[in-house]
């Protein structure tokens, strides 16, 4: 068996951050979008697909409106660089890894339970994030990136690598993840589909509740719930 999982939102708690500092960097330049939307909107897409998207909030701007594509594309990219970089010097400061995901890493090593992570995310971002909430020991040489691959996410070329490198059927892989596109690579990639939705901080449900389940994932929404699901097939 191997359980894969999802970086950002699943180890580490990083996602809120992200988007606080994509609000306030598009803020900065007269877009205004809430945190909130950023999280349900950017949560879990490409880098490329990021960089499409927030290119086409900023050609919105006055000052985007006689510029060529090829110049907005550009602009974009640079931007969402931008705000990558600022969103590393902020998980710098406060990421903690999401609440009681270690104890789920310390269980699956004393159950010999092999594990590793395949993120949308760069190896870049991962080596920062990974280490600095402690996660890099359990995951050393088991890291997993887009970049890594001809396709990202909601493809199942991610995953699949992933089980090939680690010398396991797809069938016999388990993927955590807590957005859609990725719970469509789990599907795509004919593995088991875990979807990670806790609740919102007033107590409602995650709005991507109803959308996991469509997809066929198995939900739970804290951390102390994972392992039962996972010791289930195993």
């Amino acid at each position: 068996m191997l359980v894969i999982f999802d970086c950002d939102g699943v180890l580490v708690d990083s996602e809120i951050i992200s988007a606080q500092v994509s609000s306030d960097c598009l803020k900065e330049i007269g877009v205004e979008l809430s945190a909130h939307y950023i999280l349900e909107t950017y949560r879990g897409k490409s880098v490329a697909d990021c960089i499409r998207m927030i290119t086409e909030e900023l050609s919105q701007l006055d000052s985007w409106k006689n510029l060529s594509a090829e110049e907005q594309a550009e602009r974009g990219a640079q931007f969402w660089r931008h705000v990558q970089l600022e969103t590393l010097v902020a998980c710098e400061k406060s990421l903690e890894p999401v609440a009681g995901i270690m104890d789920v890493l310390d269980s699956l090593q004393e159950k010999h339970i092999a594990f590793c992570v395949a993120s949308n995310g760069k190896h870049e971002k991962m080596r920062m994030t990974l280490a600095k909430t402690g996660i890099m020991p359990y995951v050393q040489g088991r890291v997993f990136s887009f970049e890594d691959v001809t396709r990202g996410k909601p493809a199942p070329d991610l995953f699949l690598h992933a089980a090939k490198t680690l010398g396991v059927e797809p069938g016999n892989a388990i993927v955590v993840e807590d957005s859609l596109t990725g719970i469509q690579a789990a599907v795509a990639a004919g593995m088991r589909p875990l979807g990670y939705c806790p609740p919102n901080a007033d107590g409602s449900d995650n709005c991507l509740l109803t959308d996991m389940r469509a997809l066929g994932a198995e939900v739970f929404f804290a951390m102390d719930e994972l392992m039962p699901l996972i010791l289930k097939s195993h």
